[in-house]
Formats: C-alpha cells, sequence, structure tokens
C-alpha cells in the first residue's frame, strides 16, 4: 500500500551515465552521483530494470541465466581500484590488451555490452587471482545458497563449451545426481572465480542501495515473473517447470495478441507447474522475493497476472497465437508468503489484458497497479485517463517498452485532438508534450508517480530502451545528457514536486 505521495525517475543501472574513470561501456552501480542528481531534483525513487544476468545475444535483462545472481558486468572497477583489489596500472593494461582507447568511448550514448563483459571478467579474474579469499568465499555461499548454485551452474557450462543444460552430459544434466559429491566434478578455481564474481556484485551493489537509502531514495527493483529456460533455475529445479523428459519445454510461457503485438508475444520460457510449486509451499518463489526484499525497497513484478492465470503455448509454435489460460494459486502463493514478511512491498505490473479475478487478487492484498499515460487517450472511460486513478496506484508517462513521451506523440499517431482537449492545451506540440505529460502525472492523485530518464531529458524516439517484439537496437540506451542539463532542470523539477506535494 502506498501512503505518502512521492514521484521517482525509471532509471536502468547500465544506462547510468560516465561518472568515473573505467564505466566506459556501460553504467555500473559504482556511480552515487545519479543518487545525489535525483535527490536534489526533489524525488524520492529510483526504479531500476533487473540486474541479474542478461542474456549475452539479446542482452534483455528479462533473459538471464539466473534469478539469484546479479550481473557482474555491472561490476564498478573503480570501486575494485578504491577497495585495493585492483591496481589502476592493472586496469590500463587490460584496456591495452583489449586495444580500447577510453578517449573513444568518453561521449557514446550507446552500450557496448560486449567489452562491457569482458573488460569487467578481465579485471575481475585479475583480482581474484591477486586475493585470496576463499575462506571468506566458502562461508558466504553457505549464506546464499541460490548463489552457490549458480557458481556450479557456470562452472559446468563453461566446461560444457557454453552448451544449455539440457545438452550436457548425463553426468552433469541431472542436478540431484551431479550434487553428490559435486566438489569432484568441478573446476574449484573456476567455480570460486564466479562465487568471486558474485561476492564482489551482492557487495557493491549493496552499498549502492545504502547509500540511495542514507539519501532518503527508495530503490524499485523489477523482477521478471519468468526465468530463462537454460538457466540455473531450471536445471537444479526442474520439477517445479513444465518440461519433458529430455529437459525441453512441454509449454512455454507468452501473452495473447495486444497492443504491442498482433500475433501476442511469444517469449519461450519454460512455464511454471503451480501444482508442484504448491506442494512444495511455494519454496522456490519464496526465496526468490526474499532475496529481493533485501535488494530492494520494493518489488515490481513484470506480467504481474501470471501469477493468477497465464497463457501457455505449446512447445514448437511459431506465435503466440494458440495459447490458453491456466490458473495458478495466487492467494494460496501471498498467504504463503505473509508468513515471511506481513507486509511484502510488491507492486504489480498489471497492463495488458487484465481480468476482474487479477484486479480481485491485487485489491485483496492492497498491492498497487500501474498506470501508463501513453496508454490512455483512446476515449474518456479509459482507466489510464488520471480522472480514474486512485491514490494506491504507480503513474508512469511510459515504461522501458514503450517509446519515449516525445517519441510516441511524434512517430505513433496518437489521438492528438482528445489529448489536447483533456489537458485544455490547444497549442500542444512534440516541443511542449513531454512537460504537459510529466505534470498532468504528478498533479494526479497518484501516490506515486514514475519518470522515466528520457521523458526527463525531453529525448526522442532514437533513445527509446526497448522495442517489444523486435531483436535489434534494444537495451543499448545510455544516458550523457544528464550530468550537461543538471543545473537547468533540477530547481525545475524540484519545484514541481514542490507544487503538487511529493517532496
Amino acid at each position: 500500500m502506498l501512503y505518502k505521495r512521492k514521484s521517482g525517475i525509471l532509471y536502468p543501472i547500465h544506462s547510468f551515465f560516465k561518472s568515473q574513470k573505467y564505466d566506459l561501456f556501460v553504467g555500473d552501480w559504482g556511480n552515487t552521483k545519479v543518487i545525489d542528481f535525483i535527490k536534489n531534483m526533489g524525488f524520492k525513487i529510483l526504479q531500476i530494470l533487473p540486474i541479474n544476468p542478461v542474456c549475452r545475444l539479446s542482452f534483455s535483462p528479462y533473459s538471464g541465466n539466473s534469478a539469484f545472481g546479479l550481473e557482474h558486468a555491472l561490476v564498478s572497477v573503480d570501486k575494485l581500484i578504491q577497495n585495493e583489489l585492483l591496481t589502476e596500472h592493472e586496469a590500463e593494461q587490460i584496456l591495452a590488451e583489449m586495444n580500447v582507447n577510453k578517449e573513444d568511448y568518453q561521449s557514446k550514448d550507446k552500450i557496448d555490452y560486449n567489452l562491457a563483459i569482458e573488460f569487467k571478467t578481465k579485471a575481475l579474474y585479475k583480482a581474484f587471482k591477486k586475493n585470496s579469499m576463499i575462506n571468506r568465499l566458502e562461508k558466504w555461499a553457505q549464506k546464499n545458497p541460490h548463489v552457490h548454485q549458480y557458481c556450479l551452474y557456470l562452472s559446468i557450462k563453461q566446461a560444457q563449451n557454453n552448451k544449455p543444460w539440457y545438452e550436457w552430459d548425463e553426468n552433469f544434466k541431472n542436478y540431484h545426481q551431479f550434487i553428490i559429491n559435486y566438489d569432484q566434478k568441478i573446476d574449484k578455481e573456476i567455480y570460486y572465480f564466479y562465487l568471486f564474481c558474485q561476492y564482489i556484485s551482492y557487495r557493491q551493489y549493496t552499498e549502492f542501495k545504502n547509500y540511495a537509502n542514507s539519501k532518503g531514495i527508495l530503490i524499485i527493483g523489477d523482477i521478471p515473473i519468468y526465468v530463462s529456460h537454460d538457466s540455473c533455475d531450471v536445471w537444479a529445479n526442474r520439477e517445479i517447470f513444465k518440461l519433458q523428459e529430455n529437459g525441453y519445454p512441454e509449454f512455454v510461457a507468452g501473452v495473447p495478441p495486444d497492443y504491442f503485438s498482433d500475433t501476442g508475444q511469444l517469449w519461450g520460457n519454460p512455464v511454471y507447474n503451480w501444482d508442484k510449486l504448491k506442494e512444495q509451499n511455494f519454496k522456490w518463489w519464496i526465496s526468490r522475493l526474499r532475496v529481493c526484499f533485501e535488494l530492494y525497497d520494493w518489488v515490481r513484478i513484470d506480467h504481474f497476472r501470471g501469477l493468477v492465470a497465464y497463457w501457455q503455448v505449446r512447445y514448437g509454435e511459431e506465435t503466440a497465437v494458440n495459447g490458453q489460460w491456466i490458473p495458478a494459486y495466487p492467494y494460496e502463493f501471498i498467504d504463503t508468503l505473509l508468513d515471511y514478511k506481513s507486509l511484502p512491498p510488491i507492486i504489480a505490473e498489471d497492463l495488458g489484458i487484465i481480468t476482474p479475478d487479477v484486479e480481485e487478487f491485487r485489491d485483496y492484498y492492497n498491492i498497487p497497479g500501474m498506470r501508463v499515460l501513453q496508454f490512455a487517450f483512446s476515449d474518456p472511460s479509459n482507466i489510464h485517463l488520471p480522472h480514474h486513478y486512485s491514490e494506491n496506484l504507480i503513474a508512469y508517462t511510459g515504461t522501458h517498452d514503450n517509446n519515449t513521451t516525445k517519441g510516441w506523440f511524434r512517430t505513433e499517431n496518437p489521438n492528438i485532438e482528445f489529448i489536447k482537449k483533456y489537458l485544455n492545451k490547444y497549442d500542444l506540440n512534440e516541443e511542449n508534450i513531454v512537460k504537459s505529460m510529466i505534470t498532468l502525472l504528478l498533479e494526479s492523485i497518484a501516490n506515486l508517480v514514475i519518470i522515466p530518464i528520457q521523458d526527463i531529458l525531453e529525448l526522442d524516439e532514437n533513445y527509446r530502451i526497448n522495442k517489444p517484439g523486435t531483436s535489434t537496437n534494444n537495451w543499448i540506451y545510455r544516458d550523457n545528457i544528464l550530468p550537461i542539463r543538471i543545473d537547468q532542470i533540477k530547481q525545475e523539477f524540484y519545484e514541481y514536486n514542490k507544487v503538487y506535494q511529493r517532496l
């Protein structure tokens, strides 16, 4: 339940502007200047995208190979140096070996994940080799069993030529057989290196979050409801997914045709076996959320409606059209979660086709939902229009899946005449649309308003984060403008938040 008026910024960590010497290829959690800038604008919330490992092909943070691991490409090399785990000379040597000239990357507004992963991996390996931490890592692994499991998975994956787990040798493919005397079956140095990467990732991220909280900034984390087929989670927990005997999915997840696609979205993730989850008292899901409650102040569950009923499509279908809704056990699940945390700080991503049973479930537990202003301007009855809002929801101009507001206005042909009437602004154009939309939300009754960084900066369609249904030019937006414009806009947004009582 959201009790107080606040506002915030949707700003993925990988998109953070450059503020350090070695955050050349991707934003990282060494950048605490972001927090200072957010605070100076009067915002109280930073919403980020998933920080779990990204897919190495699409680089989507919603397609990683672990629900518990963190993406080590977001590690700050500058902090490794500050903590004396690495020297500046060693960092420079690695860049020289990679044939990288730092000056070439100072002003780029696109992420280069391949270089980021290579650089961070080499820097972490250098730090690992020169700092003996085995005892500390083992103790940390005992306290974080799911991360330990993930590092075992990565160790085997490397030894199996990076093949997916369902194509591994039989000695490794069956987790429950593998785990017997596992320490005799893995390369321990590789395992400890991956454990070191996770240890540093968790430590650095926790320091980032603690700094944010010390400045009065809360973090909303985002978790995908599903995990990838080739993931540690499916490998080690096959019984809670609908799989065939050979490890391939029986059914995969998606959504039917919607705003974003006429053929629906076929995500390809294996769907959960909710009967088995219920039988196990939802152990895996409870563990996942308990970790997330430590990582974030609030947890946004992507595709929240999948907790009530999920769209399953038989494996092998080319689109998501031929699927069906299958009921889950939403009330039993949340009631079990309440045994561990009396007021779980959950936000429902309840966009798309939302049926009354989903709304009843959300409202029964006072879980706040979402509204997106870009979806609003079809007719006066549209629930995304602010006159339909309640206090207990989060209102956005757009999300990471939307165009920027300026790009939406310029290229997606919204109902401009209706927008003009609704805003009572008949001189509306691409130069004033963004501020008009932002202030419309800030003055609304919604207790939380989130504005994407691109709308804060009034950027066009060339700066969107993701376009659902496409496979190129996604997840690569990197801000290089906020530090330049902060002096110009901080007072403006501070006044907005003051006027609309969101300070």
